[in-house]
């Protein structure tokens, strides 16, 4: 991997992370010290991480796929595969990138509560997902459905009251993969989207992820999506929240926003 970074022009150091977080401190270090770029290679969480330690510094964020799904990677434009993105990111440009906030703790590509942040607790540690990748994921999510309630999901958009089962909050457009849940949605148009679902039961979540497949779920009379400057997650419970496919810990209200810095993110330009 440092070889493939080298033949792209970075002047690359190994930095192994120990335990969720640490990937963080290294971040924060790099920054710190003038590093130019901060390469995460690992999955959307990995980022996450990495981003949250260079956020309003002038490190730029680079990134090599190694997760699942690899969404952030491919907003930016990115290869799927690991060693043509290494070898690839180091003639990118420096972008400044917008990043959500959600109980301050940040976010590159969605905050949500509802049968998505349920599904991450629950199939996150999955021996399907490790064996399988997505397929697993799917395969995992059926029976952890099966058993959902669908409790109510509250939020305040812009200070409207909306009740529903799921809430969204987009920073960029793709969400599991190359699938535009936000379609008109960008990392640099300083706008967060909402998606707010009203479903209830398997199969109204996998019709809804069948139409996503197509680009067809806003065609539902379950879903609705708009454009937001906040949006307050109430509490509701049974609900969890997550943040970039972690689920996350926070006390309820929790705001979601942008935030008022920029992240410097090696972004191909489209």
């Amino acid at each position: 991997m440092l070889a493939a970074l080298r033949s792209g022009g970075l002047d690359a150091k190994a930095a192994p992370t120990r335990a969720p977080g640490h990937a963080t401190e290294l971040a924060t270090e790099a920054a710190r010290d003038g590093v130019e770029v901060a390469v995460a290679w690992g999955g959307d969480g990995t980022v996450r991480e990495v981003a949250t330690g260079l956020l309003g510094t002038q490190t730029a964020l680079g990134i090599v796929p190694g997760g699942t799904t690899n969404v952030v990677a491919i907003a930016f434009g990115l290869p799927s595969k690991a060693l043509p993105a290494a070898a690839r990111i180091g003639a990118l440009p420096a972008r400044p990138i917008d990043v959500g906030l959600c109980g301050g703790q940040p976010f590159l590509m969605q905050a949500s509560s509802g049968p998505e942040a349920h599904l991450m607790e629950r199939v996150a540690g999955s021996r399907l997902k490790a064996w399988l990748g997505l397929p697993g994921v799917i395969l995992a999510s059926v029976p952890v459905l099966l058993r959902y309630r669908f409790p109510e999901v509250v939020v305040r958009a812009d200070g409207e009251l909306v009740r529903c089962t799921g809430a969204m909050v987009c920073n960029i457009s793709e969400v599991a993969g190359p699938y535009r849940v936000a379609p008109d949605g960008r990392f640099d148009d300083g706008q967060l989207e909402l998606l707010v679902f009203r479903g209830r039961g398997l199969w109204a979540t996998a019709g809804f992820a069948f139409a996503l497949f197509f680009g067809r779920h806003l065609r539902r009379a379950d879903t609705e999506l708009r454009p937001v400057r906040h949006v307050i997650f109430e509490p509701s419970p049974g609900a969890l929240l997550q943040l970039d496919g972690d689920a996350i810990d926070l006390p309820r209200p929790a705001e979601a926003r942008l935030a008022p810095q920029r992240l410097l993110a090696l972004v191909d330009a489209r």
